[in-house]
């Protein structure tokens, strides 16, 4: 299982389509810093990661810096994603 750290709103196309694509059931996407906007900018996309049974996190202080609550995934804090980290097998930051 991997942990997909995502900290940007929005990567060029390429991009966007690799790490996606490369999602698989079981894996994590965690966004945070300017990451949280997808929930406002991509809300469909994080959708169909939550249908292909991709688990979605974001860093509770970013949402609430933002004044974000989400509707899909979860808001953790920076100790519980310490935790995911040690979850995961691989950790891939874009």
């Amino acid at each position: 299982m991997k942990l997909y750290q995502i900290n940007q709103s929005q990567y060029p196309q390429s991009v966007e389509l690799d790490w996606t694509e490369s999602l698989i059931e079981g894996d994590a996407v965690f966004l945070f810093e300017a990451g949280v906007l997808r929930l406002v900018t991509q809300a469909p996309t994080l959708e169909t990661l939550s249908q292909k049974k991709v688990s979605i996190y974001f860093r509770q202080q970013d949402l609430e810096a933002y004044g974000l609550k989400p509707s899909i995934g979860n808001g953790i804090s920076d100790l519980e994603w310490v935790g995911l980290t040690q979850k995961h097998s691989k950790i891939v930051s874009w």
